[in-house]
């Protein structure tokens, strides 16, 4: 009732004082909100921001929706709350909408670089400049977590607009999997000699990488699965029978010289046995010069009771 009889004579000031007694001791929702209010609309701005960030008792939505239709001059309360509460997305398009970008590097640089995966998106979605991004993300550098970032870039098919902060990342010695996927990916859609990193990078997942070249270039697939040697032989097996690679399926199993992997190729219900058997015995087994690739080689027939291939071998 006092507040409402404060509001009828329109004094800010005396809900201000009024609120500000009270509020250490109170938890109720719509005081702490009233008393953000006054506060904004007495122009003491500091009193707003300190509530926004140390209060637990406003409601976030509420205090969310008021800054934003409050337009305040200095949008740190709104970006406490909202990162407070899980509202980033909402936040980001908020400050970019009202070209209110510093705010947007002040939020990912000096209070919570985790997000800036969620801002990078929300940035996306927004059409905002690729300049911007790259800029924003040179500003973050390495605080910025590489797994998000590049998995809500990728969902939105823009991944190559993070090869400069990905590549000066390895620069520093990084050596997390989900930064070398990114770069092979990144990589493999561009054509940037991307078989040469696949052989001589030791830091990407060959499981996942293997699978996004699979329907671009099975060739490719094919030499992040031998790259893992032993952990993608199935992957390996099932892309290069799908897309008729059976010389360089057999040339992997004599590499591999595998008891395992040969007990599974030459199964009698493998549709494809009869081929990799041909490219085994024309290319694959004359190519090596290797005495226990042979060896390793002739023992698979044997075990598999293949009397006929092992005279051809």
């Amino acid at each position: 009732k006092i507040v409402a009889m404060f509001e009828s004579f329109g004094s800010n000031e005396g809900v201000f004082y009024f609120l500000g007694a009270i509020l250490s001791s109170s938890t109720d929702p719509e005081v702490h909100f009233k008393y953000i209010q006054a506060a904004s609309r007495c122009g003491n701005m500091q009193e707003v921001e300190r509530v926004c960030r140390e209060s637990t008792s406003y409601d976030p939505a509420t205090v969310k929706d008021y800054l934003k239709e409050a337009k305040l001059p200095d949008p740190r309360p709104l970006i406490y709350v909202c990162d407070l509460h899980g509202f980033v997305g909402e936040l980001t398009e908020y400050l970019y909408k009202n070209s209110l970008m510093k705010y947007i590097e002040v939020y990912v640089v000096k209070v919570n670089p985790l997000q800036c995966p969620a801002v990078i998106g929300t940035l996306i979605d927004l059409d905002c400049s690729e300049d911007f991004i790259k800029t924003l993300l040179q500003n973050v550098r390495a605080a910025c977590p590489i797994q998000p970032l590049c998995e809500e870039v990728e969902k939105r098919n823009r991944l190559r607009v993070l090869l400069p902060w990905l590549e000066a990342r390895v620069a520093e010695g990084n050596q997390d999997p989900f930064l070398h996927n990114g770069i092979a990916k990144i990589y493999i859609d561009t054509n940037r000699d991307p078989e040469t990193f696949l052989k001589t990078n030791q830091f990407y997942d060959s499981a996942v990488v293997g699978k996004y070249c699979e329907d671009r270039d099975p060739h490719l697939a094919y030499t992040a699965y031998k790259r893992s040697w032993g952990s993608c032989d199935e992957q390996l097996v099932s892309v290069t029978n799908r897309n008729g690679l059976f010389r360089l399926q057999a040339r992997y199993l004599v590499e591999r010289q595998s008891a395992e992997l040969w007990e599974i190729v030459l199964n009698e219900e493998n549709q494809y046995k009869r081929q990799v058997i041909d490219q085994v015995v024309s290319t694959a087994l004359p190519e090596s010069t290797n005495a226990d690739e042979v060896s390793a080689t002739v023992k698979a027939f044997i075990a598999a009771d293949l009397p006929n291939e092992l005279i051809e071998l």
